[in-house]
């Protein structure tokens, strides 16, 4: 077939419309599922977990730190996998990891297992989430990019809404926490099949590029990855996507717990997690849309402003105003915070090396993770995540400020940039 230009070293390359689509759909489903199933309902089943099996809130949020870390540390992984053998076999590894960890998580009865669960759900979003998704997508399509990432985000932000609401109704008609993580581990077994079965067959298609670097074809433009790793800007990248990350993190495994503290009804509380998540979706596509004419520094800003305000609202007395302040700071922290990060590094640095770049940028934001067992400990030695809401809060200001100031890096030769290319 005519027309199909091959990217180096992935399996995803420029072919026919309704293939690009298809991939597309496929990627945005099992990343719904991801969101609705890890980071965005782990939260809600905590409190029930810690009544049943006696865990202190230390222990509990250790889980949430375990699976960011995972997720993060693991990220070159995929990048080395997708090189060699393709998007496919990638996500086929990730399914199998997902499947296993949602299936411990339904069956543990101590510490050691809710951890080694969470090990291998953050290792199969790890496979199976943006680091693939994002290389694929933006080399699938060129001139609508921005707003094909865009629409996988949102896909993902509709499933932080589905998961808590999934939750809730599972948990209120059964009784039972364990029977929704075998309901996810059924989900990951169907999306994770469709979307590598949908992967392979384009790389067959348009052919999967395997073998030593030389073979490859001439790499797209953009920085080669030591160029990039030697700008500083690359580091002020890194760190927005690293403290957005972590307020999500930590706000994800401990405003339910707080809004419960302070008297917001179960039902009342879930809701506005949800209506935050559905911001969140709706940022995304916007975002995503903005993307192809706004400049993607000007969206980072936003979204570190939009996590820090979320966390400065959940400090207020937990009335509706705050409520709400609270769904629309946090969703458009969110949703803005994945497209405009994305962006910003493919914008800076462009394509050639952008799997290895988005992948250390993945790693270094692992520590990101720590904020979930900081948090939980202060929660045991002073009673109130507040301290911890606050010192995140002020986190995401001063990034903020950093972005803001921050101006697009001018490429420069670099000796020995072709061992990294």
């Amino acid at each position: 077939m005519s027309g199909r230009a091959t990217q180096p070293g992935t399996g995803i390359t420029k072919g026919t419309k309704p293939m690009r689509i298809v991939i597309l759909g496929a990627f945005a489903a099992l990343y719904f599922l991801l969101m609705a199933s890890t980071f965005n309902s782990l939260g809600q089943v905590l409190p029930m977990i810690v009544a049943d099996l006696d865990f202190t809130w230390a222990q509990a949020g250790m889980g949430f730190t375990v699976l960011g870390i995972a997720c993060g540390a693991a990220s070159m992984l995929p990048a080395a996998v997708i090189r060699r053998h393709g998007v496919a076999v990638t996500l086929l590894i990730g399914m199998v990891q997902l499947i296993a960890g949602f299936a411990a998580l339904a069956w543990m009865q101590g510490v050691w297992m809710y951890l080694l669960a969470t090990l291998l759900l953050g290792l199969g979003f790890c496979f199976c989430g943006s680091i693939a998704a994002v290389d694929a997508i933006g080399n699938a399509f060129d001139r609508k990019r921005s707003t094909a990432i865009g629409l996988y985000f949102t896909a993902g932000n509709l499933g932080a809404v589905a998961g808590p609401i999934t939750f809730f109704a599972i948990h209120s008609a059964t009784g039972s926490w364990r029977l929704y993580w075998l309901a996810c581990a059924a989900g990951a077994l169907v999306l994770g099949l469709f979307a590598a079965a949908v992967c392979g067959r384009y790389e067959r298609r348009v052919g999967v590029v395997h073998g030593p670097a030389d073979e490859a074809p001439p790499p797209p433009e953009g920085w080669t990855a030591r160029a990039a790793l030697a700008s500083w800007q690359f580091w002020i990248v890194v760190l927005a996507y690293t403290a957005c990350l972590l307020i999500n993190t930590t706000v994800h495994s401990f405003a339910y717990q707080h809004m419960l503290e302070h008297r917001v009804a179960p039902g009342v509380a879930t809701g506005f997690i949800s209506a935050a998540a559905f911001v969140a979706a709706v940022a995304a596509a916007l975002a995503g849309f903005a993307g192809q004419r706004v400049d993607a520094r000007a969206l980072t800003v936003v979204a570190l402003v939009g996590s820090a305000f979320s966390s400065l609202a959940l400090i207020l007395p937990l009335g509706t105003a705050a409520l709400g302040f609270f769904a629309v700071t946090f969703g458009i922290g969110i949703g803005v915070s994945t497209v405009g990060t994305a962006l910003l590094l493919r914008g800076w640095f462009g394509g050639r090396a952008a799997l290895e770049l988005y992948s250390v940028m993945t790693v270094v934001s692992t520590s990101a993770a720590i904020g979930p067992s900081i948090g939980g400990h202060l929660h045991d030695t002073m009673g109130s995540f507040v301290p911890n809401f606050a010192g995140q809060a002020l986190i995401g200001l001063a990034v903020a400020l950093v972005v803001g100031l921050a101006r697009r890096p001018v490429p420069r030769a670099v000796a020995g940039d072709a061992a990294l290319a």
